[in-house]
């Protein structure tokens, strides 16, 4: 018995003891991260959080904080201003989709290179330019757009591309002037508008992801119906003064979105951006239009599946959106951009910061060639992590080097895309030092550089707004976690 009870306490002292040397270890752990969990609490939570709260309070330091409610946000929605500044990042956002295409291009070209010794020489000749800092990195560029010294002119009369141009000043509103009997008398009495095809397209795209055909689809088509009436509505009611109406529209967009949620699990959230680029689309008087186009969009879909099954279905929607959103696409560039001559090309001397008419233009064309350091790295990592077995069976199957990038290459690091994807995304819409630099803090001539980021800015900092500012800053988050959604659910990684 005596024996029984000494082993029992020596087994009590060895748990005691290991449970000991456990606490030890882990109290050590803690305390290693602390100052970093401490640095993180204070330095970058805190202030977000307090930027939540301020939003509530009509806030002018030192002297101003008042409790307002919902007064900044309703403000927000009813700034024409602030979402007009969304026009140049929707801009961006299709541009910098495009200017994905060299940085991966390029990382592929130091993925297939053959000497290792090489690879690593353009690999640093990649990194060299991260040590030179961002404002440097800007100043120069606007050096470049310098209408006597620039480089940009200065390359243009070089190589006769300003003659180009100056031919385009003519011949493109020539063509503009041409398709307005298209704009007349099709686009805009049938369509409402060349955004409501481009709007066509993307609902037919989206309305493809649907899997199954079956009578419970009819249940969600009404209830997106549901959304394109009343919650324009509700809009039009919040910006006509009236608070009550601020207050149904987002009651009935949560509920919305949250029903949806449980009818929709693979789309819902797509469609408040798609009832919301509707809206602006036929902002004006035509609203009635929306629930028509969508219900356009539901018969393609129903033609479609009822001749096709979903794997080749899904393919041929993905296709009819893609050819309407082209044809929308050429119809605004050729139609809607360039309809009156600019008239800054003839002597060879644009100022392309200082003309409303092509300060977008500059800003799209900066940063060329296009591949960001911390992009190809990223790239190259996921290439470098590719079997070289795989290789071998692409080429026994007969596969090109321009196959291996679709069939390969791509698909195997969209892991990594999609990381770029949602750094773009954030980036576009926060950004705001370049437009800065570029064009100083009211965006530019006519407000055309003009992003949520920067008249943020001018809010606080200009403004003495920062309260309202705030309210800017939580509207633009919203909008950034429901397009990462939509990045984590539509850009597939399928290996």
């Amino acid at each position: 018995m005596e024996t029984q009870q000494t082993s029992q306490q020596l087994n009590r002292a060895r748990q005691r003891a290991k449970l000991f040397q456990k606490s030890k270890l882990y109290l050590s752990l803690y305390l290693l991260v602390l100052p970093t969990t401490l640095s993180l609490l204070v330095f970058s939570y805190y202030p977000k959080i307090d930027v939540v709260i301020m939003s509530f309070f009509r806030w002018e330091p030192p002297s101003v904080e008042e409790y307002i409610g919902f007064g900044n946000f309703i403000r927000a929605f009813k700034d024409p201003q602030f979402w007009a500044s969304f026009k140049l990042v929707g801009i961006l956002l299709v541009a910098n989709l495009l200017k994905l295409w060299p940085g991966i291009l390029a990382a592929i070209a130091l993925h297939r290179l053959a000497s290792d010794k090489l690879r690593y020489f353009f690999q640093v000749c990649f990194v060299v330019p991260m040590i030179i800092p961002g404002m440097v990195f800007l100043l120069i560029w606007k050096s470049f757009y310098e209408p006597e010294f620039g480089l940009v002119n200065r390359f243009l009369n070089m190589t006769g591309l300003m003659n180009v141009l100056d031919w385009l000043d003519t011949a493109m509103p020539a063509i503009a002037e041409k398709l307005n009997p298209v704009f007349d008398g099709v686009v805009n009495p049938v369509f409402g508008g060349v955004g409501a095809i481009v709007l066509l397209g993307a609902i037919i795209i989206t309305l493809g992801f649907r899997k199954e055909r079956d009578p419970a689809r009819f249940g969600d088509f009404l209830w997106i119906l549901i959304g394109s009436l009343l919650i324009p509505v509700f809009g039009l009611t919040g910006l006509s003064g009236a608070a009550e109406g601020w207050i149904g529209l987002l009651v009935l967009a949560v509920v919305w979105m949250v029903f949806g949620s449980r009818r929709m699990p693979g789309t819902w959230v797509i469609w408040p951006f798609i009832i919301l680029a509707g809206t602006l689309v036929f902002w004006g008087g035509g609203l009635w239009r929306l629930p028509i186009i969508l219900l356009v969009g539901m018969a393609v879909f129903e033609w479609v599946r009822a001749k096709r099954d979903f794997f080749t279905g899904n393919p041929l929607m993905s296709y009819i959106g893609l050819g309407i959103i082209t044809v929308g696409s050429l119809l605004i560039i050729f139609g809607s951009i360039w309809t009156t001559p600019i008239e800054q090309f003839a002597d060879g001397k644009p100022a392309w910061l200082g003309n409303k008419d092509l300060v977008i233009p500059a800003i799209l064309f900066w940063g060329f060639p296009w591949v960001g350091t911390v992009g190809v790295l990223i790239y190259l990592s996921g290439l470098q992590n590719i079997s070289e077995d795989i290789y071998e069976a692409a080429r026994l199957d007969g596969v090109t080097p321009l196959g291996m990038i679709f069939r390969i290459e791509l698909p195997l690091i969209m892991t990594q895309v999609r990381i770029n994807i949602i750094f773009m995304t954030i980036n576009t819409l926060v950004a705001y030092e370049i437009f800065f630099i570029l064009l100083g803090v009211d965006g530019g001539p006519g407000n055309k550089g003009l992003v949520p980021g920067l008249y943020m800015f001018q809010s606080a900092f200009v403004d003495g707004q920062f309260g309202y500012a705030c309210a800017l800053g939580m509207v633009l988050f919203v909008i950034i976690l429901l397009l990462t959604i939509i990045n984590q659910k539509f850009v597939k990684v399928d290996k």
